[in-house]
């Protein structure tokens, strides 16, 4: 009998999931931890995998698959982290590697191709039969993330606070604002002063999807202009791609939620700027992403994964 886990540590939230004989078993979900680069970010991420995973099994694994948001940024905890892990849960194996390289792998099933994810970011990984990469986007909210929750929410909030000015913009997004932050002369300070101010600005993209979804203009050219941008973001990555030939590709991520408000015009603008795309369903999640690169060392993704093999238990 094969037992994996497979764990997708984000920075809202840690989830764990039970592979048996490649079936997924349990599954749990907990708060996620600091970032990686933080001065305790390696032991914050080591007790959060440790309390996820905790309540699927407290016995050893044949295996453990481990995609970490951050990791990208900081590959010099990686190593260290893998052998902490590996001695924590008992395994031999264990597999690290970025949250968009696990969300590829989920998506594609472990086949080269691009995989764009829209959340409260936005990157694309594009990744070749021969292991070559390529990452576009995904700068963060002062920087980039074009066409993100972020993106969404901070451009549905600016047509709100127009409207409160009386410069124009969307009635309709000024009351779903005043609704949901209250009173909108405060709300440039509750916002610069919160926690997380990108998460709290992209929780304004939900609003901003209803007001779509009830025909607001302002709101559905937002969304439409978020599903060029991401098709853009797609094309640039596929750049690196073999000529000639067909690249799948697949989206990912809970944007895409907003069914046709994103996708008509993602897969349109797609089909212009990048005819040789093969737009695919998403096969699966990052957790399933996880599992793959801890059942198998043949992936197109090896340049991209930190692995630990220690002595068979």
């Amino acid at each position: 009998m094969s037992t994996v886990l497979s764990v997708d540590v984000g920075k809202s939230g840690c989830r764990a999931v039970l592979f048996v004989d490649g079936v997924r078993t349990a599954g749990s979900e907990c708060p996620g931890p600091s970032g990686l680069a933080d001065p305790a970010g390696m032991d914050s991420a080591v007790a959060a995998i440790g309390t996820a995973v905790g309540d699927i099994t407290a016995g050893s694994v044949d295996a453990l698959g481990v995609g970490l948001a951050g990791l990208a940024q900081s590959p010099g905890t990686a190593r260290e982290l893998a052998r902490r892990l590996a001695n924590r849960h008992g395994t031999h194996r264990v597999v690290l590697a970025s949250d968009m390289t696990t969300s590829h792998l989920g998506a594609l099933g472990g086949h080269p191709g691009v995989v764009v994810a829209g959340g409260t970011g936005a990157v694309a990984l594009a990744v070749s039969a021969r292991g070559e990469t390529a990452r576009v986007d995904g700068w963060g909210y002062l920087l980039g993330d074009a066409g993100s929750g972020y993106d969404i929410g901070r451009r549905g909030l600016e047509s709100a606070l127009r409207a409160h000015d009386g410069r124009g913009g969307s009635e309709t997004l000024r009351v779903r604002a005043a609704k949901r932050f209250g009173d909108l002369d405060r709300l440039s300070g509750l916002v610069h002063g919160a926690v997380n101010p990108a998460r709290t600005v992209a929780a304004f993209a939900r609003d901003v999807l209803r007001a779509a979804q009830e025909g607001d203009l302002w709101s559905r050219r937002l969304w439409t202009e978020a599903g060029i941008e991401l098709a853009h973001t797609a094309a640039a990555a596929a750049s690196g791609m073999p000529e000639g030939a067909d690249v799948a590709v697949s989206a990912t991520g809970g944007l895409f939620d907003a069914g046709e408000l994103l996708t008509r015009s993602f897969e349109a603008e797609l089909g212009r700027i990048l005819p040789q795309a093969r737009l695919l369903p998403r096969r699966g999640d990052a957790l399933d992403g996880g599992h793959l690169m801890a059942t198998h060392d043949d992936l197109p993704h090896e340049p991209l994964l930190i692995r630990h093999e220690g002595e068979s238990r």
